[in-house]
């Protein structure tokens, strides 16, 4: 038996025992105690004594854990949440083993068994592992950063005293980059700079504005370029209204030539030493989270010159400094959703299956057009995030809004929670109404309510994504029990028969898939006609490679919308087949076990053939675009041509995937990789899951 002395000195701490009194109790000194929870590990007659010497019901419950005899899977730490369940799984496994080798184990039991031991193990890998992300999305100016800090508790004393995040508020603007909050020993921070040709690029783009008076970069982007370059604007003092734009005045010195300009900001930038690219606090006096905030803020800002323009950020706490989690947490705080919300990162996130999506909106116009829009992206490519309940809005509201709703009879409400509880009625009808479905709606005004208690609710959430596996893995040991102790081996193998033939006439029902119902493009026309005309002209001067409006991104969700189309009838109908195979074999609990599992791993199977079909979309038509030169000059020479901007160029758009020849072997090749994904993905695995081995 071998304890972590972490958790020997936690057993200390929580029975509120300092390192004296424990030395007292084992009659040792106390730099034994010391040094005894300094190292990683200690004998178990030490520890035996160590915890015996605590005395409380829980050193004892550490005893009694670590004696257990764990040998098919990994041991998790005593404070693992989910620790019984992960205990009962190796007892399960166990049990198989023995069966496995006893005068009662028949050989047409192996495929059952093998199914079940594969599925303990996978669902208690999934436990095993406490680490998950929590993700926020929202537009951008609706909070998230401020509500997330106050979650959090990473927060510093500002002006006057008043409590404000570490990470700078920009004030209703898109920030520069995503950030990443991760536990770690000490305070740090971790820059992913964007690569020099981007950085030339945003340096054009806001030239270019600044020449036309029009369009441009974030005000973020633009502030880190100014102060790089030292190129801040300055007040005017003959018209208090407009600064003096040194950018202009470099216009003007040029001719006109914008190249030339552009050239002259990207040498003031110092690009060759903002080489650094990353930061730990050594031991100071220095507050950590004020250390935090100071540098942050001067990186966003480009005030620190041993730093680029950040991509992303990465920002180390220890566990102290944040708000306790019985998870190991990472903290993502996106990018504010502007103009489009088909962004490949946050579908990324939201297709994860160990990541919370935390959308965020007002109160007002809750559950906010931009939440609401990306929920119904995600509900159109298939994903299973919604009903696997990784997402929750999160309502934000301000000052006394929630006390001003009215409900369905023209009432006011009574209190803030009733004000809470009718609009949180109000948002689930329009959700369901929308054709989304239910999920959690929660509420936090980060100056009146309780932090501690929403950042409670946010963990239990986390917690019941792992109920999924926690069922699962609950049901296997249940199938594991009547597997050894009441398997009848004859009607277990002739329903594994039926079922094998059944899944053979399905793979060839199903294999095929129909044809196309929706054009590849159809997604990228949808963004471009709602799009902002900047962005749009920013991903075109990137040749389509922009993560703000990613072009072979949106191609790829085109294809995967119309490959969840194009199979989900044959989901429809396999399932139901699958559900009419429990109800004949409801007595067998092993075999109604295995083909209920096998429901969900078809479900899984399709998000993976999703995934492809968005990875087939994006691989096959990129080519294409980057061959086509002419297109994108015909692109980018539209800019600044007058009114109609985004209709004239989703118009230049369909007219090229409808009528570029080339483009009809592309579709082609789409569709069979398509096909091929379907069958490989999912009617292969249907197949095979379900086929006898050599003792049937």
């Amino acid at each position: 038996m071998s304890i972590p002395t972490f958790v020997l000195r936690r057993a200390r701490e929580e029975a509120g025992l300092k390192q004296t009194a424990m030395a007292e109790r084992l009659s040792v000194s106390g730099s034994v105690i010391s040094r005894l929870e300094r190292s990683e590990a200690t004998d178990e007659t030490m520890a035996r004594r160590y915890l015996e010497a605590v005395g409380t019901p829980a050193s004892r419950d550490i005893l009694e854990f670590y004696a257990r005899d764990w040998r098919l899977s990994e041991r998790p730490t005593v404070f693992h949440p989910d620790r019984e369940v992960l205990w009962a799984g190796e007892q399960a496994l166990q049990r198989l083993e023995a069966f496995e080798r006893s005068p009662e184990y028949d050989a047409l039991l192996a495929v059952p068994l093998s199914q079940i031991r594969t599925n303990i193990e996978s669902s208690a890998a999934f436990l095993g592992q406490t680490d998950h992300a929590m993700a926020w999305i929202g537009t951008v100016g609706v909070g998230k950063t401020t509500a997330l800090s106050n979650l959090t508790n990473l927060m510093i004393s500002g002006k006057n005293g008043i409590p404000q995040p570490v990470f700078p508020a920009t004030g209703g603007r898109t920030t520069t980059s995503e950030v990443v909050i991760r536990i770690a020993p000490a305070y740090g921070i971790a820059v992913e700079p964007k690569s020099e040709d981007e950085i030339r690029l945003l340096v054009a783009e806001m030239v270019r504005a600044t020449a036309e008076s029009k369009g441009g970069i974030s005000t973020e982007l633009d502030r880190a370029v100014r102060n790089m370059a030292d190129l801040k604007k300055k007040k005017n003092p003959e018209d208090i209204r407009n600064q003096i734009d040194p950018i202009s005045a470099m216009i003007a010195a040029a001719g006109g030539v914008q190249d030339d300009v552009v050239e002259e900001i990207i040498n003031r930038m110092r690009l060759d030493v903002r080489t650094e690219t990353q930061l730990i606090l050594s031991e100071t006096n220095e507050d950590g989270l004020n250390w935090l905030s100071r540098n942050i803020t001067a990186i966003n800002y480009g005030q620190d010159s041993r730093f680029s323009i950040p991509q992303r950020v990465t920002v180390f706490v220890p566990e102290t400094a944040v708000r306790r989690s019985p998870y190991e947490l990472s903290i993502i705080d996106t990018k504010g959703m502007h103009v489009t919300t088909e962004r490949s990162d946050l579908q990324a996130l939201m297709n994860d299956q160990r990541t919370l999506t935390v959308l965020c909106c007002g109160f007002n116009d809750a559950p906010g057009a931009d939440p609401m829009k990306l929920m119904k992206q995600i509900s159109e490519l298939g994903s299973d995030a919604i009903e696997r309940r990784r997402v929750v809005l999160l309502v934000l509201p301000q000052g006394d809004q929630a006390m001003k709703i009215i409900d369905d009879s023209g009432e006011p409400p009574e209190s803030v929670e009733h004000g809470y509880a009718i609009r949180a009625a109000q948002v689930e009808d329009s959700l369901v109404e929308a054709g989304i479905g239910r999920l959690p709606v929660l509420f936090f005004n980060a100056i009146e309510d309780s932090a501690p208690k929403v950042w409670d609710q946010l963990n239990h959430h986390v917690g019941i994504i792992r109920q999924y596996q926690v069922e699962r893995l609950a049901r296997f040991v249940g199938l594991s029990e009547d597997l050894v102790t009441n398997a009848d081996a004859a009607r277990i193998q002739q329903a594994r028969v039926a079922i094998a033939a059944e899944a053979l006439a399905m793979a060839k029902a199903y294999g095929p898939l129909p044809s196309s119902a929706r054009p590849a493009h159809q997604t990228l026309i949808n963004e471009i006609k709602s799009g902002h005309a900047s962005s749009i002209a920013a991903s075109i001067a990137r040749r389509g490679a922009w993560d703000n409006f990613e072009i072979f991104h949106m191609i790829g969700t085109g294809v995967r919308t119309d490959a969840n189309r194009r199979s989900n009838d044959h989901m429809l109908k396999i399932t139901g087949r699958l559900e009419a195979l429990e109800e004949k074999f409801s007595a067998l609990p092993e075999v109604k076990g295995l083909i209920e599992t096998l429901r969900e791993d078809i479900a899984d199977w399709r998000q993976e053939f999703l995934s492809r079909a968005l990875s087939v979309g994006r691989n096959t038509f990129k080519p294409y675009l980057d061959g086509s030169i002419e297109f994108w000059s015909d692109l980018r020479a539209r800019y600044g041509g007058g009114g109609g901007y985004r209709d004239d160029i989703a118009a230049m758009v369909a007219t090229w995937f409808e009528e570029t020849p080339a483009l009809d072997e592309a579709r082609k090749r789409v569709d069979a990789r398509l096909g091929d994904a379907w069958n490989e993905l999912v009617i292969d695995r249907l197949i095979e899951a379900t086929k006898l081995g050599e003792e049937g």
